[in-house]
């Protein structure tokens, strides 16, 4: 019943339900975008049905994240006041900055994605799309700054133990955000591309041959394929600069003990923090300075130089390494349904039935790449700066005990809840295929009253 440690899983448990949804309504936007782009291009309606089927599930994953969002923003008030007393100089006004810029501007204008194609016209109805995809991009931008600025503070200064900002430049572009923004909007793209392919997928295993289906299907693949490459360079440059200012946390993702050269890259093994070494090692020799200093005998930071001042070295071993592992599957799953689908033109059952749960892919991957970016911090929840255990509040352990349970409950409702909407759709387009009517044509004229 340590306060600590529950407020620390009660803050994690919402974080990680909250982070599913705009992990997804950053690049969903962007995806919407394209298909309304194509269909004023081509004038081909199936682009307009893959647009109205998806439009409904940014809707729906939107409203999931706004109301997630609030939920977490409190306990900044209730579990963790040290947080905002410390830094609330910095940390407030970029979470204003994220409201005003980003949230109005989505809000506002979904409206319109959703019921104004009946009442707008094309190009207002397109406008609305860019500024709802700008608007999602533009929250992460905020978001990730607040947090990178917590990874790798600068741009501040500390009077009578508060913090206040000496250049908000630097506050903003700090030492880590850059390489973060990519890696999350990235990330972001993937877990996009593989939910729109996955759904897809099981239109395709329902029998819907549709028009709609296939463009959505190709879409989610060949962004997949070519999203994945590159996500794969982005981490590995993330990688380096985490080496730079976070050697520690580095040090807990291979689980290397001692600094030296020649360290091997440890596929699987079970870190011991009492023993200070690890158990059923399998590895790869020389591998980790190969990635991490691009030379065999590089020299890789060791925990045995962090002893007290490290995060726990399990969770990130492991995190690390089901990130990747999902990264790697992702690869050979999308290069292999664009090989089908570019030079056969169709996609094998079993590839189609694989394709369902890596809709879920993304997830799985943001998830445990977020778990070792913020368990990778600790013991600082603002690094150098405040550590977590100053920063909880005065309530007491069964308070938090009751309310973290009464979360868990609600969290594992409402995500059964969005996942079986998700799948209804999913069958309802299929069904439908592309017989539904077409609401009316975007730039159609309002009729005009007979003369007399």
């Amino acid at each position: 019943m340590d306060p600590l440690i529950l407020s620390r899983m009660q803050f994690g448990a919402n974080i990680s339900f909250h982070i599913l949804f705009p992990t997804i309504t950053i690049a969903l936007g962007w995806v919407l975008l394209f298909f309304k782009l194509r269909y004023n291009a081509t004038s081909d309606t199936a682009w307009m049905r893959a647009y109205f089927t998806w439009v409904k599930v940014f809707a729906l994953t939107f409203a999931m994240g706004v109301v997630s969002g609030v939920t977490m923003s409190f306990q900044f008030g209730t579990n963790w006041p040290g947080y905002m007393e410390k830094v609330g100089n910095i940390a407030g006004p970029l979470l204003a900055y994220e409201v005003l810029t980003a949230f109005f501007l989505e809000a506002a204008f979904l409206g319109i994605m959703l019921f104004g194609f009946r009442r707008v016209s094309n190009k207002v109805h397109t406008a609305a799309t860019v500024l709802v995809a700008g608007g999602t991009t533009l929250s992460a931008f905020w978001i990730l700054a607040l947090n990178s600025w917590m990874q790798t503070p600068a741009g501040f200064e500390i009077r009578d133990g508060v913090v206040h900002v000496a250049s908000w430049w630097a506050v903003i572009f700090n030492p880590s955000f850059p390489y973060r923004l990519v890696h999350m909007l990235l990330a972001s793209g993937l877990t996009v591309s593989f939910l729109v392919a996955g759904l897809s997928a099981l239109r395709f295993l329902a029998g819907d041959r549709s028009e709609s289906m296939w463009k959505a299907l190709r879409t989610g693949v060949f962004l997949g394929a070519i999203l994945i490459p590159i996500q794969i360079f982005a981490g590995d440059q993330h990688g380096l600069n985490t080496l730079e200012h976070q050697p520690q946390k580095i040090a807990a993702m291979e689980a290397n003990w001692e600094t030296r050269p020649n360290v091997p890259l440890v596929l699987f093994a079970w870190p011991d923090e009492a023993l200070r070494e690890n158990l059923f090692e399998v590895s790869i020799p020389d591998g980790a300075s190969l990635i991490l200093r691009h030379s065999p005998d590089g020299v890789v930071p060791g925990l045995n130089d962090y002893v007290g001042n490290h995060p726990p070295v399990l969770p990130l071993f492991w995190g690390f390494r089901i990130m990747v592992g999902v990264g790697v599957l992702m690869l050979a799953v999308s290069w292999t349904a664009t090989f089908f689908l570019w030079r056969r033109r169709t996609l094998p059952r079993p590839l189609a039935m694989l394709m369902v749960p890596m809709a879920l892919s993304g997830w799985v991957a943001t998830l445990a790449g977020w778990y070792v970016t913020e368990i990778g911090r600790q013991p600082w929840l603002v690094t150098g700066i405040l550590k977590t255990a100053d920063a909880v509040g005065p309530v007491a352990g069964g308070h938090v005990a009751f309310t973290l349970v009464v979360y868990l409950l609600l969290y594992a409702t409402l995500l059964v809840a969005y996942l079986g909407t998700l799948v209804h759709l999913a069958l309802k387009a299929a069904r439908d295929g592309d017989k539904s009517p077409l609401p009316a044509v975007l730039d159609k004229p309002a009729a005009q009253p007979m003369a007399g």
